[in-house]
């Protein structure tokens, strides 16, 4: 039998080329393919923000079609008829406005259903709510006139831009001649405009024609209160620094 370190000897440049093709596989294992991979990963990101990019471009494409003047003018319309808060301002003016326009006086005016000031984000709505589309503030009103007079408010009352809906009304009809007290449970519509335009992937809405038809109609109601509705800042949201980083 061969000692060892002739066998040793004999072999020793198979055991080098043996160690050198270890040391490549470790190599490999441990430095190539994790750059393959960050490379996978690098080019799916790149894929995203390419998608995203197409996105973008086909909503700007049909927001550069859109006419921004009357946008905002049909924003405006639809403000004054449905604010993007509680509005109490508006409201009182134009139940004020109304009476005027009538001939009726303003007893008595009130917030009802529990209606609080909180803020119209932290308000819930109720299935009636979701169902219209839209929250509402609960008021009662009572008013004193003429039969004619009042007939005329409860008529005038949910025509005009800031929308009202009367619920229930309660008549008093006093003995003699004297004028009619009437008691009118009530409600104005609001709505929190959006806070946020979503991501790139969520479909552009667009108008449609029963959409133009409802904004026509509310800007031909009659806008009894003078109190403009400010139009929301231009919100284009936050820009990346980093388009890579999530």
């Amino acid at each position: 039998m061969q000692p060892i370190d002739k066998i040793l000897r004999n072999y020793q440049s198979m055991i080098v080329s043996g160690a050198i093709i270890l040391f490549c596989v470790i190599a490999l294992i441990f430095a190539v393919i994790p750059s393959v991979q960050k490379i996978q990963e690098m080019f799916v990101q790149v894929s995203d923000i390419a998608a995203e990019a197409e996105g973008l471009q086909k909503k700007l494409n049909v927001l550069n079609a859109l006419d921004e003047q009357t946008l905002r003018f049909q924003l405006a319309s639809v403000l004054t008829a449905v604010p993007g808060d509680r509005s109490f301002p508006s409201l009182f003016e134009t139940v004020e406005g109304v009476a005027a326009r009538t001939g009726v006086v303003v007893q008595q005016m009130g917030l009802s259903g529990g209606t609080t000031l909180a803020t119209p984000s932290a308000a819930k709505l109720s299935a009636a709510d979701r169902k219209l589309g839209a929250r509402t503030v609960p008021f009662s009103v009572t008013v004193n006139g003429s039969i004619s007079a009042v007939q005329e408010f409860i008529t005038l009352a949910p025509n005009v831009r800031r929308l009202l809906r009367i619920r229930t009304f309660a008549i008093a009809f006093p003995p003699d001649e004297r004028p009619l007290t009437v008691s009118i449970e009530m409600d104005a519509f609001y709505e929190p405009l959006p806070t946020s335009l979503g991501t790139a992937k969520t479909i552009l809405p667009e108008l449609t024609a029963a959409d133009n038809e409802i904004i026509e109609r509310l800007g031909n109601m009659e806008l009894i209160t003078q109190s403009a509705e400010a139009l929301p800042e231009p919100f284009i949201g936050q820009i990346k620094p980093n388009p890579f980083v999530p």
